[in-house]
This record gives C-alpha cells, structure tokens and sequence, in this order.
C-alpha cells in the first residue's frame, strides 16, 4: 500500500498538490470444478521400431474408439505425448544359440498418452473406467478445473471482494491522516490465478468402479486502486 500524499508527491495524473492513496488487495472465491482433464496412457515393447509403431497404433485405436463409444467427443480426446525410444539400459550377455548377447529385454519402448476432457467433473471416475477397461496402461493425475463462463462468474466474484478491501483499507488508512477517502483515479488488475485440484485414480482389485471426491477451485483476483484523497 502507499500513502503519496503525505509524502507531497503527486497521484498518477494528478496536479502537484493533489493527495492519492494507493491499495493492492487479493480477492478469493472458490466453486465446484465444472470440468475435469483425465490422462491415459498406452505402451508397447519390442526389438523393432515398425512392429512398437504399429502396436500404439492399433490400441491407441482401440482406447479412443471406447471413449468415443462411452460418449466423449473426438475433438476431446488429443495425444498429450507420443515417443518411441530405444532402451539404453539392456545389458550384454554372453550370447547363446537363442540370443544375441543382450538381456532379452525389448529394444524398444513407445508410449502414447491422451489428454481426455470432460464438461461434466462428475464422469472424470467414468472416465478412468473405460480407459482402463479398454486397455489404458497408466491413468495419471486428473485435474479438476473451471470452464471459461464459470471462470468469469468466479473471476468477478473474488474482484468484487478485492475491490471491496481495497476501499476498506483505504477509509482506515486515511482515517489515521485526518482525511477522507474520494473517488478513484486508477484502477488495475493483475492476471487471474486459478488452482485446480488434483486427483489419482487408483487401482481397485475388488473390480469397483472409479469414486472421485475432488475438492473445489479456488480463483484469486488482485486489484489495485488509487484514490483521492480529500
């Protein structure tokens, strides 16, 4: 917070005699996550680079087709990483009859992970379900988050709450100088910060299905304001 009139020095756009004071404050509000990212992935081993390609692909084929079956959009299923690597771990070994002199391990590892995105927080256990079902080999962290017009809603809420301090803090501040807090001369915002939530779906032997219980997003908005003092 600064106080420039009771230093003599002028307001942003003020005349030399004018008094500003000037107030940052944060706003938070928190809501229910109206969306929900889920990420799968699939893999495949083998000593050549065609047939691992090859294998992504039928699978990746075959996770996509159950996720578009179970009613999830297309155009929100996109491959968040796609990689095939050649393993430099495999150690050498005495070659044998059935053998080429390494450990046997596959000489290749691919990997195709998709971002799944979901308008409806409470499929993301669902989700999980079907990827899993359908052949996913690991199921990484899912994110709880806010669509663009709940954003806004939020967004405006936690404003409203820092502008509201601002002018609180400011009415005390100049109270203690024997002044009054006028109208605004400026007023800026810094860029939203929005926290998702996370979760992990775990393993379920007992062959349930996926519960999720995810927290809410919290949105916070800064504002910071100056006045004039009267």
């Amino acid at each position: 917070m600064a106080l420039a009139g009771c230093l003599g020095s002028a307001g942003s756009g003020g005349s030399a005699d004018e008094r500003t004071i000037t107030v940052s404050k944060s706003g938070e509000v928190t809501g229910e996550p109206d969306m929900a990212v889920v990420r799968a992935s699939i893999e495949a081993t083998g000593d050549d680079q065609t047939a691992v390609r090859d294998d992504l692909s039928r699978r990746a084929e075959q996770l996509t087709g159950a996720l578009e079956a179970a009613g999830i959009d297309e155009e929100a299923i996109t491959t968040d990483r796609f990689g095939i690597r050649r393993r430099t771990d495999r150690r050498p070994v005495e070659p044998t009859d059935d053998s080429e002199g390494t450990d046997g391990g596959p000489a290749y590892v691919g990997t195709h992970a998709f971002r799944i995105e979901v308008d409806d927080a409470d499929a993301a256990g669902e989700i999980v379900d079907t990827a899993v079902e359908a052949g996913a080999d690991d199921i990484g962290r899912i994110a709880y988050t806010l669509s663009e017009d709940r954003q806004a809603e939020l967004r405006e809420e936690a404003l409203q709450s820092a502008l509201a301090a601002a002018r609180t803090e400011a009415e005390f501040v100049a109270g203690e100088v024997d002044a009054s807090v006028g109208d605004v001369v400026t007023v800026d915002t810094d860029q939203d910060r929005i926290s998702p939530v996370y979760e992990t779906a775990e393993d379920d032997a007992g062959g349930r299905s996926t519960e999720l219980r995810p927290d809410d997003v919290t949105v916070r908005a800064t504002a910071t304001v100056s006045y004039r003092l009267d």
